[in-house]
């Protein structure tokens, strides 16, 4: 029997209209469902609210089960009134019966199936608008006959079930080929096999792991591959990474899989910025053609990709969405509930704000998740319930819509005012910290909010909505950090060039990822090269739970030849000292071994103190820029395949080249690592070090050591890439001879020494290459 829920057969089926504002938002969704607790408490005592209703009906010789809650069975002086009730933020002088067409469908879908079990042959049904904004209501009555919505129901159902054996066909050939599925390759790699059995265990048990898997054991396929044989009917696969970058080796495991047969609906969710086919901040269908009409094309769409591919990725989601006028970004996200694998960035699945609500919110599926690089989500998740506002952003959006009405004037004022009034302690300290909101200011920035919803309804053309909306977005994700603002988060309030800021920070996000992983997921494993050192991984990802494997390097130790120069100090102070030593030991390196090398610094200040410092150099310099787009960091990855001629990168630790690229081969021959990556001392990381100190008694290990460390293991990580890979790792620093550093060293790090003299190194290297 196939179960079909009312809401879902009427959307798919009936969806119609743009995309709006509201459409987006998650405080209109909130805000909903008080509208319809609200208009529900006003039932006389002889009507009922969210009334269930299922019946099985035999179609075409095949059984379904429809089911679904209605919002109200009224009983108005004996008369009953089957009743649906949509929120709002639209003029209700604007809203007719068929405003989304796919209401007044969900509504006779339910009135058919009440008229069936209670034997009704007239109808009474009433579609309700109400406002969330003044909770004013515009409501549709309907008398329908039973024969009448009987056609409808049938037209409806017999479209989707159209769709349903499409679905069913791919699921079938889905469960088919996985059970048939094989190892791609004929052996498997060192340590692939205990990685494999512990992630199939694990999603299998719905426990939680965390596997530090060392470059070379192929985690990615053997991860991805596990997670498919442990698929279950319902469950989805999600595999989850930090960069974007990062989707290119799922994807391509995938790839490589269907084309040893494999059958399964797979996408990858592309950043809304580099997916956009209109290139506009603004998805109000005012101003992007492809929001004006969105859900009108959206079925046939869906069909013809579900109908022609396998695999959704950015290019085949672009070519369908271009030729069905829609916007890219929305049908991705759309695509993804029929898909069983889902690639994307961590806040797909752990930020409260962004994640894939269809998922994670309710029971209909059960999601299993594979988390790359996971080291990366200790920061990630902080920053996903942290939030911002500044006397500036204030400002951009007061600007941005001066002149119209409703006028936002007075409440920008107020907030701004809120914040002002911090301005006589910021001269003293240009940094204040607190334990608690600032209320007042939650009140102001609440105004404002509200007062922006009804200037974006009256006001279609703003002649800087771009700037509006991002500065709306930002107020509204501080709001929805204030509402889950616990004992994890400080209040900082900073003042920087005569701009305020009030951040609601949090300090360790792991009781509300492991609250997810508990509440939602079915099985999650963790896995990175650099969970060192676990204990500090696993208490701030998922606050101590978890188990745990370890698996070993696959390559020879000995082909990395790691030499520790201790004679220099990278602190701060020093730095200046250091030039001239680090730039000896680039020439060293360049006389005896010519190649391709990449020196990682602790900041971009310091990278660039060295490279002024070079005068003729018989090597090529690439250098990092603060911010690079993709095309150009690809074209240095490039640059880097050349092998003819020697070079040497100057790049920053933890930044675009750490980690997610492969250079093999003689495209790298070797790193120098300048410092032990210690963040900046600043208050922020100091606030952290006091609360770390305090919850786990370790505060400078985790707020700078451990964090530190884990770059220089991601840039050493650069060298080998592959079991036939021969290179060297330079680590610059007396730190990293000291026994706290020593004990954070990979285990395959064992072909260490100390040489702090260019005389010892250029034979040192002349030895290693020769061997």
């Amino acid at each position: 029997m196939h179960k079909i829920a009312i809401k879902e057969l009427a959307y798919f089926i009936c969806a119609s209209g743009n995309l709006t504002n509201e459409y987006f938002s998650n405080k209109d969704l909130r805000m909903g469902t008080k509208c319809h607790d609200y208009l529900q408490s006003k039932y006389n005592e002889n009507s009922i609210s969210e009334v269930y209703i299922k019946e099985k009906i035999t179609y075409m010789q095949e059984e379904y089960l429809l089911h679904g809650f209605m919002d109200g069975v009224l009983d108005i002086h004996g008369e009953k009134i089957i009743e649906e009730i949509k929120s709002t933020a639209e003029d209700l002088d604007f809203i007719t019966e068929e405003y989304h067409k796919e209401h007044l469908a969900q509504l006779k879908l339910y009135a058919y199936l009440y008229s069936i079990q209670n034997n009704m042959e007239l109808m009474h049904i009433r579609l309700t608008y109400i406002s969330i904004v003044d909770y004013e209501t515009k409501s549709f009555d309907s008398l329908i006959r039973q024969e009448e919505l009987e056609n409808f129901f049938f037209k409806v159902l017999e479209e989707y079930i159209r769709f349903i054996k499409m679905m069913n066909h791919a699921e079938s050939i889905k469960e088919k080929t996985i059970e048939e599925m094989e190892f791609p390759f004929k052996e498997k790699r060192h340590g692939q096999k205990e990685l494999m059995k512990a992630v199939y265990d694990t999603l299998n048990n719905e426990d939680i792991l965390y596997a530090i898997a060392p470059t070379g054991i192929g985690k990615t396929m053997a991860t991805m591959f596990s997670g498919l044989k442990a698929l279950k009917k319902n469950d989805k696969l999600f595999y989850l990474t930090a960069k974007g970058s990062g989707k290119n080796a799922p994807l391509d495991a995938i790839k490589l899989l269907s084309k040893n047969g494999l059958k399964i609906k797979t996408i990858d969710i592309t950043a809304k910025n580099k997916i956009c086919n209109k290139g506009s901040k603004s998805c109000t269908p005012e101003e992007c053609p492809f929001a004006l009409g969105y859900f009108d094309r959206l079925k046939d769409a869906t069909i013809e990709i579900f109908d022609e591919y396998d695999i959704y990725d950015m290019d085949t989601i672009l070519k369908i969405a271009n030729k069905h006028n829609i916007c890219a970004f929305e049908f991705s996200l759309y695509l993804s509930y029929f898909c069983d694998v889902i690639i994307a960035d961590y806040n797909y699945g752990f930020d409260p704000h962004a994640h894939l609500i269809r998922y994670f919110d309710d029971d209909t599926y059960n999601p299993k998740i594979l988390v790359d690089e996971a080291h990366n989500l200790i920061q990630r998740s902080k920053d996903m319930y942290s939030a911002k506002i500044t006397t500036e952003d204030l400002r951009i959006l007061r600007r941005s819509l001066t002149g119209l009405k409703p006028s936002i004037r007075s409440d920008a004022n107020k907030s701004i005012e809120a914040l002002e009034k911090y301005m006589d302690l910021l001269t003293e300290n240009a940094l204040i910290c607190q334990n608690t909101m600032d209320l007042d200011f939650n009140t102001f920035l609440k105004n404002l909010s509200n007062k922006c919803d009804e200037c974006f309804k009256e006001n279609k053309k703003i002649k800087n909505k771009d700037d509006a909306i991002e500065i709306y977005y930002k107020i509204l994700s501080f709001l929805n950090v204030a509402d889950i603002y616990g004992e994890n988060h400080k209040t900082i309030i900073k003042l920087d060039d005569d701009i305020i800021s009030i951040e609601y920070y949090c300090l360790d996000a792991s009781k509300y990822i492991l609250e997810t992983i508990k509440s939602s997921m079915h099985g999650i494993v963790f896995f990175s090269a650099t969970l060192y050192p676990l204990e500090y991984h696993s208490n701030l990802i998922t606050h101590g739970e978890g188990k745990y494997i370890e698996l070993q390097s696959p390559f020879d130790p000995l082909n990395l030849d790691i030499i520790i120069n201790n004679k220099i100090s990278t602190k701060y102070k020093n730095r200046i000292n250091t030039v001239d030593e680090i730039i000896e030991t680039i020439d060293s390196i360049a006389s005896v071994k010519p190649g391709n090398y990449i020196v990682f610094f602790p900041s971009y200040q310091y990278m660039n103190m060295v490279i002024d410092s070079i005068n003729d150099s018989d090597y090529e310099i690439i250098i990092q820029k603060n911010s690079m787009k993709d095309k150009e960091k690809n074209e240095i990855i490039d640059k880097f395949k050349n092998t003819k001629n020697t070079k040497f990168g100057f790049f920053v630790m933890g930044g675009a080249f750490s980690e997610g690229i492969d250079l093999i081969g003689d495209a790298l021959n070797g790193v120098i690592v300048v410092g032990v990556g210690l963040p900046m001392v600043c208050s922020e990381n100091d606030i952290l070090k006091d609360h770390f100190q305090l919850e786990y008694g370790k505060g400078f290990e985790y707020a700078y050591q451990y964090p530190g460390f884990t770059k220089v293991i991601q840039a050493v990580g650069r060298v080998i890439r592959d079991k036939m890979d021969k290179g060297i790792a330079i680590l610059m620093d007396e730190r990293f001879t000291y026994s706290s550093y020593l004990a954070l060293f990979p285990p395959h790090w064992k072909n260490k020494k100390v040489i702090t003299n260019t005389y010892l190194l250029k034979k040192e290297l002349f030895s290693f290459y020769n061997k």
